[in-house]
């Protein structure tokens, strides 16, 4: 069970971060400037976001297996088919559809751990994390030095055969038996519970708690990687740039390993407020220094967010239970991945019209600092239902 959530979490970026690298080839194909290139990335991520809701209702119809097997199929063939749209606006769409079956899977895997690891529901978390993580590193890292040249330079072949392993991966899936003494509402597809009730309630605060602590530890992680390019420009620090990107996208990785090794952290308020603390002064840092100091800054938010990310999206499994876990996570996934597409935007806007480059990371770091007073005082987060 631990090695099937591994390669479900592995899947979840692989076809999202395997574009960027292809920008070159994609844009010079239909056409695409900065702007267009950029939303082949983004719009996936939001469609997450908003794929949520109609994942929770499939799921609380279907089960959590016909949900993570349809999702994963539906990314697949989506990616693929994007290497063979007829225009770019047919490209965009495709993107969406792609962001939905992510979304579709992705809610899913939360109640999975609890379905599929019941006596080792935060360890199953941290295990499907770590396999997005380096997934998010397989797709950003292995593209362009090996995934390419094996399709002959054709970056159409090459979202194709990124495909071909997910494929398999939900052929595999299929054959997933559950413990037979579990008997959690989602996956009995015998007992059809009505899917009102797994539909986020807005005037849930939790869901607004907890959606308001990932949005801080997504957005933390997604502005230094939008605006780290231009202002190390502006800075004259380029010398660096492709040196840190690299370090930078491989902290999600490392802060998996953390909360492998310590899974006793999901849960609990001290190990999230410390890691998003951290990551406030990390932003700061970043924001306002230069040279080394400012890079170790982008390093130490880059991890920080990261653990504080893994420990959200793992608290559903822990604290709920049946179709409360697909409730919350979808709450928590819309809230907070909707706010933390819209912060680098508002950021970037501010700083083209004051002239200021560092003001694109200001609104993301005041949302970061607001949103530490929702942290908490109890030592446990309380069970939710």
């Amino acid at each position: 069970m631990f090695a099937i959530l591994w390669l479900v979490g592995w899947t979840l970026r692989v076809p999202v971060l395997a574009a960027p690298p292809l920008a070159t080839h994609i844009g010079e194909t239909y056409g695409l400037e900065a702007a267009g290139i950029g939303a082949l990335t983004m719009l996936p991520v939001v469609a997450i976001a908003f794929g949520v809701i109609p994942a929770a209702m499939i799921i609380a119809r279907f089960g959590l297996k016909v949900a993570i097997v349809g999702g994963l199929l539906l990314m697949a063939v989506a990616s693929s088919a994007r290497g063979y749209a007829p225009s770019s606006t047919i490209l965009f769409l495709i993107s969406v559809i792609m962001g939905v079956g992510v979304a579709l899977f992705q809610t899913a895997l939360p109640a999975a751990t609890r379905v599929w690891t019941p006596s080792h529901i935060a360890l199953g978390s941290a295990v499907y994390l770590n396999g997005m993580m380096v997934g998010e590193m397989s797709g950003a890292g292995l593209t362009l030095p090996i995934v390419l040249p094996m399709a002959g330079d054709d970056w159409r072949t090459t979202l194709l055969l990124w495909s071909v392993p997910i494929v398999l991966i939900a052929f595999v899936t299929v054959f997933v038996r559950p413990p037979k003494n579990e008997s959690d509402p989602s996956e009995n597809a015998a007992s059809y519970v009505a899917a009102a009730t797994s539909l986020p309630r807005w005037n849930d605060r939790h869901v607004w708690r907890y959606g308001i602590l990932l949005a801080g530890s997504v957005v933390a992680f997604y502005v230094i990687n939008s605006y780290v390019g231009t202002i190390l420009q502006e800075r004259g620090e380029t010398v660096i740039l492709a040196g840190l990107l690299f370090a930078y996208n491989a902290t999600p990785l490392m802060a998996s390993f953390a909360v492998l090794a310590a899974p006793r952290w999901i849960g609990k308020q001290r190990p999230i407020a410390a890691s998003a603390a951290l990551s406030v002064v990390g932003l700061a840092g970043f924001t306002f220094l230069s040279g080394w100091p400012s890079w170790v800054a982008a390093l130490i938010t880059g991890f920080a967010a990261s653990i504080e990310l893994i420990l959200l999206v793992s608290l559903p499994a822990v604290i709920a239970k049946g179709l409360a876990v697909t409730r919350l996570s979808a709450g928590m996934t819309l809230v907070g991945y909707g706010i933390a597409f819209v912060l680098p935007l508002t950021g970037g806007w501010l700083a083209k019209r004051m002239d200021w480059l560092e003001l694109a990371l200001i609104p993301s770091l005041t949302f970061m600092i607001v949103a530490l007073f929702v942290v908490g005082k109890e030592r446990l987060y309380p069970a939710y239902d």
